[in-house]
């Protein structure tokens, strides 16, 4: 709400949950509130410390806690699974670097990087160590990067060697980037420092520690193959200086740039389209007809005039990326260009379903590393940014923690408008979010005991109780055996779950 201004809410989510309950509104916890000028940034970690402090107790001692289906007092144990953030707040959290050479916090050091000279970016690459070491792609040149990769892929640090990394780093991020500008490129480390996260006894032994947020990932790569293909200023990996670098790398060279005394010429390459091609996947955006609150209205987004798409938001990224864009670009794009770009969002629509098959995530990790490997033969270098080579990683954090619906950042950006909605007074919008908040759980405390009310954003078919009346004013009665055994028999004989059990 002011440039001036910072506020950054910390949630915490109970995964012990029913599936359809565990991402809730009703059972997000506010936990903290950081906020002044500036971002906290790499000293987030000062800030987290009575919340860690919190989550020592819990794992070291617990509190009293009531079962009311037992009737019976226990202690409650928590522990922290892993955090969620967007990819720049990822290094303030997990202590890594997340730009330069070794902006990869999975690869660390051994991340495939490329400065280049006329972009004036990084080119992350060299995915085909991803794939098997007889695979024909290994020993393809030209059509890569000009050298054959026999490299075996990385392997994600634990623990303990990020322990190892980081145990001699304790000096402010300024005095510390000082020190990795003055050491060479290759010795450079990929962390800053240690994180006060590992005061947690079982920090270490978590496989993944920090996730990678699904949605900011699909939207930067949709935004990107959209700019590119629609050659949208600013948004767009072609031009000149990625032209020029392919010069530089001696790659395609029939796509270099032809300088002129007052004109540049660009070959077209094979993603490139036309004026007339642009309108025909802009009209047919235009002419969709998509469900009520499917997605937004993606025509408003639409400018005929500039041949471009402006104002979208990560969910219409998402619809775009996983339903919307293959069907654009049919008859539009050459085939070999075409494939690749569905096959991508056909990853990503698969990626996000609700319900995973284990063993399909061996194939569909092997589907991600072809498909980077077929956009590196037709995109150029400038296209693969940090974004494009964290798709890579995403199959693996299916594997060791759940469905991604569990994990990105939908619920928690919806959830963050509720709270800049409960301000009033822009002059103290931290107590105007914890009073409401506060004033919120109240009232969702006392609506689980009257019938009459709704519980926010719960399905009714799920809440436990059904009362007319406060249970204050409840009468308790008592019914025989018989009785007892007769409704029961009754619920059993018309429920339909038991209809197939029933001969």
């Amino acid at each position: 709400m002011s440039s001036t201004y910072s506020c950054w809410p910390v949630l915490m989510i109970t995964y012990n949950l029913p599936l359809w309950l565990c991402m809730k509104r009703k059972f997000m916890m506010l936990t903290m509130l950081i906020s002044g000028p500036k971002q906290p940034g790499n000293d987030i970690d000062v800030y987290l410390a009575p919340l860690i402090d919190d989550l020592k107790f819990l794992w070291d001692t617990g509190v009293e806690a009531y079962d009311a289906y037992r009737q019976e007092t226990f202690s409650l144990r928590a522990v922290l699974l892993w955090t969620i953030n967007d990819f720049p707040a990822y290094g303030n959290m997990s202590g890594c670097i997340v730009k330069g050479y070794h902006a990869c916090p999975i690869c660390g050091e051994e991340t495939y990087s490329t400065r280049l000279k006329h972009s004036r970016k990084m080119s992350y690459t060299g995915h085909r160590r991803f794939l098997p070491a007889n695979h024909p792609y290994r020993r393809q040149r030209k059509a890569f990067n000009g050298y054959q990769e026999f490299n075996p892929a990385p392997k994600p640090f634990s623990g303990d060697e990020v322990l190892k990394k980081v145990d001699g780093i304790h000096c402010h991020w300024g005095k510390m980037r000082k020190k990795i500008q003055s050491t060479k490129d290759d010795v450079k480390p990929s962390f800053k420092k240690k994180l006060i996260f590992f005061e947690l006894e079982y920090w270490k032994h978590l496989y993944v520690r920090h996730v990678l947020d699904v949605m900011y990932i699909e939207k930067n790569v949709c935004e990107s193959l959209l700019g590119t293909l629609l050659d949208i200023p600013g948004k767009t990996k072609d031009g000149i200086a990625a032209r020029l670098d392919l010069a530089e790398m001696n790659l395609r060279t029939d796509l270099a740039p032809v300088m002129g005394e007052k004109k540049s010429f660009l070959p077209a390459a094979c993603y490139t389209l036309t004026k007339d091609e642009k309108r025909k996947i802009l009209n047919f955006l235009c002419g969709m007809q998509l469900p009520t609150c499917y997605s937004s209205d993606v025509k408003n987004f639409v400018s005929m005039k500039d041949l471009k798409l402006v104002g979208l938001k990560s969910h219409d990224y998402h619809t775009l990326m996983q339903q919307l864009l293959p069907v654009a670009i049919l008859g539009v794009l050459p085939k070999h260009v075409r494939d690749s770009i569905t096959r991508l969002c056909f990853f990503f629509n698969e990626l996000c379903n609700k319900v995973m098959d284990p063993s399909k995530l061996d194939e569909l990790q092997r589907e991600i590393v072809i498909i980077l490997c077929l956009i590196e033969k037709y995109f150029p270098p400038s296209f693969f940014d940090i974004m494009i080579h964290l798709t890579v990683h995403l199959v693996r954090e299916v594997k060791l923690c759940g469905p991604v619906w569990y994990r990105y950042m939908y619920p928690f950006e919806r959830y963050m408008k509720i709270l800049k909605g409960y301000v009033r007074n822009r002059n103290r919008p931290e107590g105007c979010m914890a009073e409401c908040y506060i004033a919120e759980e109240a009232v969702e405390f006392c609506s689980d005991y009257l019938g009459s009310l709704h519980t926010i954003v719960i399905p009714t078919s799920h809440r436990q109780i059904e009362l007319t009346k406060p249970l204050s004013a409840a009468i308790v009665q008592s019914i025989a055996e018989d009785e007892l055994q007769q409704a029961h028999r009754y619920v059993l004989e018309n429920d339909v779950d038991t209809d197939r059990y029933i001969e």
